[in-house]
């Protein structure tokens, strides 16, 4: 079968595409490499302007079933002590209150409802090149794991949400992540034992990196940090002892540590590149962190995510011919007003949606990257950062500016 548009990654940028484009009455195949639910590695905080495009959805209460914890305030620690602290509400104008669920359940539910939509959703599906006629994209070949036997799909568009390091869009040089000896690491762990920290999360700074802390469901906190090259080399790659180097040297993250207990194992991915990506799919549309990888320190990684696949989503429903057509009865497409879609190959289609979505992505997200570029000095200088924390700790409301700097609500 053909479809419309193939969707390679199945977390939130592709699952939210997939989501939209399905209810649109588009003929859309999802694809995950991995078999749902899996651990990612994330921060695992949910903001307020994540909420309409969860929303729209249909998923925000599926979130809180699962056992979503709600938080209200958010805590900043620098090394040197000095701490900044604001509520949800002062960060945020979409709402008093942000949530945190482990991406394991986030992405699950996710993942069903575009199934749920009328997605072809497929599992253990390792997408390996896209096939080209020329310089038009024709669909993907793929490994069928664990049999090893290589599948191809047709599609007349093809939608890279697969992360940091796809296969199809980022170049190697940005795969690398920097010169050797300055680049940087993230790890994460679900641990027991962690306590006070009852709807809020906390953000600490140490030499060498940053990371933080926030409450997930079944009474776990999620552990996720960023560490330098050269620490992670001095530790020898050893968990605990990267640990003991990195976050236990801020005296806040040390206190809510201390009888802390890693369940499940430890996740770790690396090394990391920030910011936009230039275009580098031959025609493939990144979404995503495909599409570029805003800081973590912001807490909108999951939102940018959501918000990229709607973009494409509405660019590429703008970009599309309806055309009526017969569909099974109760089905999403039929449930959609029985339109479908034409476009095998119009000439300028591809283009058509690049260009929609790109005005799109900058319009939203555009100055949000580089605010976050600018900050990023300070949040990996442990002397910048506790300077930063002194001016913050005595100017509120500057606090409350910078923190609302990298955020922007739904569309």
């Amino acid at each position: 079968m053909n479809y419309d548009v193939i969707i390679v990654g199945g977390g939130p940028a592709g699952s939210s595409a997939a989501v939209c484009l399905a209810e649109s009455g588009a003929r859309v195949l999802l694809l995950e490499e991995k078999r749902m639910p899996r651990e990612k590695l994330c921060g695992e905080f949910i903001t307020p302007e994540c909420f309409p495009s969860l929303g729209r959805l249909g998923v925000r209460d599926r979130l809180m079933a699962a056992g979503a914890q709600k938080i209200t305030r958010l805590c900043l620690t620098a090394s040197n002590g000095r701490t900044v602290q604001a509520s949800i509400a002062e960060m945020s104008g979409e709402g008093s209150s942000a949530i945190s669920l482990s991406r394991a359940r986030f992405d699950h539910i996710l993942f069903e409802r575009a199934r749920e939509a009328g997605t072809d959703c497929l599992e253990g599906i390792a997408v390996k090149e896209c096939l080209y006629e020329g310089d038009r994209p024709v669909g993907v070949e793929a490994v069928a794991l664990p049999e090893g036997k290589t599948v191809r799909f047709g599609a007349t568009l093809i939608v890279d949400a697969s992360g940091r390091n796809s296969r199809l869009t980022v170049g190697r040089r940005e795969r690398i992540g920097g010169r050797k000896g300055t680049r940087h690491y993230a790890m994460k762990a679900h641990l027991e034992g962690v306590s006070g920290m009852e709807e809020r999360v906390e953000l600490y700074f140490f030499p060498g990196g940053y990371g933080g802390l926030s409450p997930v469901e079944d009474g776990l906190t999620n552990l996720c940090f960023i560490v330098n090259e050269e620490t992670l080399k001095a530790a020898g790659g050893d968990a605990a002892e990267i640990l003991r180097r990195t976050v236990m040297k801020n005296y806040l993250a040390a206190e809510r540590l201390v009888r802390a207990e890693v369940t499940g194992k430890w996740h770790s991915a690396g090394p990391l590149t920030f910011g936009a990506r230039a275009d580098a799919g031959r025609s493939v549309i990144a979404i995503g962190d495909s599409a570029g990888m805003i800081d973590p320190f912001t807490g909108t990684g999951i939102q940018v995510a959501l918000r990229t696949g709607e973009m494409v989503a509405e660019a590429i429903i703008e970009c599309l011919e309806p055309v009526p057509c017969a569909y099974t009865a109760g089905s999403a497409s039929a449930r959609a007003g029985a339109i479908g879609y034409s476009s095998p190959g119009r000439p300028g289609l591809i283009q058509q949606v690049l260009e929609s979505y790109r005005a799109r992505y900058d319009r939203e997200f555009g100055k949000r990257m580089k605010v976050a570029g600018i900050l990023r000095k300070a949040a990996l200088s442990s002397s910048v950062a506790n300077f930063a924390a002194t001016v913050l700790a005595y100017a509120p409301w500057l606090a409350r500016h910078v923190l609302r700097a990298t955020r922007s609500s739904g569309q």
